[in-house]
């Protein structure tokens, strides 16, 4: 029986002295059953251990060094590479990553919490080692703060679903309805809108051929009626007037709606969402407690949802809708949430530290206790809403406009209210750099705001003179 190779690219510099036991554990061999080294050093190294591990450092960028590793024919049932690398990724604390085999630049990204993505690899000049870069990831990875974040059309396509033979001139046509007809979008349950349109491209070089009228075009035609809606063109902007009939109608799943997150629970309740219509229902949907983080939600509507304790570090949340939503103790720490709707949302105890909320709609949110130390508000709607022990030190309220506000938050030097207006009811509190809390009531708290350029009036509240 042959030995068997492995290669994992290691995001942040693993523990060297953490990684022998938790490849001893995910190979089952017992303490001490997997030496680890430096690649290429043979000093001093036990070349009889079942398992050989070498680190092979790069130089700075997103990755830190790759393991590679050797199990002996000792090794009688060794483990698949998804197995080790998310027993590292868990162990290590950091992102690990696999190849994809298909395609060089692509690799499976698996993270401490037990989620996978695909990620888009770059290989740059170091000066004396290799560096790489990670460019895109299909779902946020907090390891690469700085990777785009969208579909990988390439990934798709090496998954075609035109049976062998296909008329070449059929060719894409009948690969989208097949891919329609299996179900889910496989392979990665996405696909983009400008892919789709590149489809419907193609079906429209087909009009006026001598395809027009063959039954094969005609039997692919019916498939496709069956797995579509017809919304008068609507989801594709399509003129009913001038359009041809399959530019009206759209598919029955609409894949590009969201980018799924790492988390494969969350991800399979979003795309049961997403399977359900991905409009908003009565009564919206319940992702309590789900790991949504990462993920791309733009312009997608949860009103009236249940998004208590949800995690969406990092997503992308912009012209989102959560009217009405609950979202208790959610975690939005670092997503972009500009221009979404949280008119009415429930927030209170809510993670917001540096959450974009840029043109935010927040009329009467509740805050109570939210966490926004660091967020951006700016020209944000902030009317009637309940800021009660809300933190806003670090915040950036520049052009926001506030309404009858409870306002008994925290403040700081680094709060910036230029161009901040309306009314509030006070007082709030503001922290010194020295730890010194002072409040901020009346005339107080007018003259600090006006100070730092911005025209705030403070109210009694209802019922006072």
């Amino acid at each position: 029986m042959a030995g068997r190779d492995y290669g994992f690219l290691v995001a942040a510099p693993p523990d060297h002295a953490a990684l022998g036991p938790i490849l001893d554990a995910v190979f089952a061999l017992g303490e001490g059953a997997v030496e680890v080294g430096p690649e290429g050093e043979a000093d001093g190294w036990r070349w009889d251990t079942p398992v050989q591990c070498g680190i092979t450092w790069f130089e700075p960028g997103d990755i830190s060094c790759q393991l590679l590793l050797y199990a002996g024919e000792a090794v009688q049932d060794p483990p698949s590479d998804e197995t080790v690398a998310r027993a590292l990724a868990r162990g290590l604390g950091t992102a690990v990553l696999t190849d994809h085999r298909s395609l060089p630049w692509i690799y499976h990204v698996f993270t401490p919490g037990g989620g996978s993505t695909l990620a888009s690899v770059e290989d740059l000049d170091g000066e004396d080692a290799p560096a790489l870069r990670v460019t895109a990831t299909q779902a946020g990875v907090a390891a690469f703060p700085d990777a785009a974040v969208h579909g990988l059309p390439e990934v798709v396509r090496t998954m075609p679903f035109a049976p062998r033979g296909t008329d070449p001139r059929l060719w894409a046509w009948a690969d989208l309805i097949g891919r329609m007809e299996a179900g889910g979008w496989p392979p990665l349950r996405w696909y983009g809108a400008d892919m789709y349109a590149e489809d419907l491209d193609a079906r429209d070089a087909l009009r006026g051929s001598d395809l027009e009228g063959d039954p094969r075009l005609e039997a692919l035609d019916a498939r496709f009626r069956a797995v579509t809606v017809d919304d008068a063109g609507q989801e594709l902007g399509s003129d009913p007037a001038t359009a041809p009939w399959y530019r009206l109608r759209r598919p029955a799943v609409l894949p590009w709606r969201v980018l799924l997150p790492a988390d494969p629970e969350a991800a399979d309740w979003l795309w049961k969402w997403v399977e359900e219509g991905a409009e908003g229902k009565p009564g919206g949907t319940d992702m309590t407690d789900l790991d949504l983080g990462g993920a791309d939600l733009t312009g997608a509507d949860f009103s009236s949802s249940l998004f208590i304790g949800t995690g969406l570090a990092g997503a992308r949340l912009v012209g989102t809708c959560f009217h009405r939503t609950w979202m208790q103790r959610a975690d939005l720490s670092g997503a972009d949430a500009t221009g979404a709707c949280f008119v009415r949302a429930g927030l209170d105890e809510a993670d917001l530290r540096g959450t974009v909320l840029d043109g935010a709609d927040l009329v009467r949110a509740e805050l109570y206790g939210a966490d926004a130390r660091g967020a951006s508000l700016r020209g944000a709607r902030i009317l009637g809403a309940d800021l009660h022990h809300t933190d806003l030190r670090g915040a950036d309220l520049s052009g926001a406009v506030l309404r009858e506000n409870g306002f008994k938050v925290t403040l700081d030097d680094t709060t910036r209210v230029a161009g901040l207006t309306g009314t509030v009811f006070g007082p709030a509190e503001h922290v010194a750099s020295d730890g010194t809390r002072t409040a901020l009531a009346g005339t107080a708290l007018e003259d600090w705001i006006r100070a730092r350029g911005g025209d705030v009036r403070v109210i009694a509240p209802r019922g006072r003179p």
